[in-house]
């Protein structure tokens, strides 16, 4: 699916480039991806969220182990 028009950049390439790194609408701008009209923002926004999201359920979280002098 097309998300910015005026680039022809799909969502395929938008992914592609998240998963590269990028982390802002500023980062993909960068790559030349919604840098004119800006009608695809709001949806830029909601697939950095979503890949966020994803990346952050994605990463195990490691038990900090509490030592007995603070335990009480």
């Amino acid at each position: 699916m097309i998300i910015c028009i005026c680039r022809a950049k799909t969502d395929r390439d938008v992914l592609e480039t998240i998963e590269e790194g990028a982390a802002s609408l500023r980062d993909l701008q960068r790559c030349g991806i919604g840098t004119d009209c800006g009608s695809c923002h709001n949806m830029l926004q909601v697939m950095l969220q979503s890949a966020a999201a994803r990346a952050a359920v994605a990463r195990p979280s490691i038990p900090v182990p509490v030592s007995a002098e603070h335990a009480q």
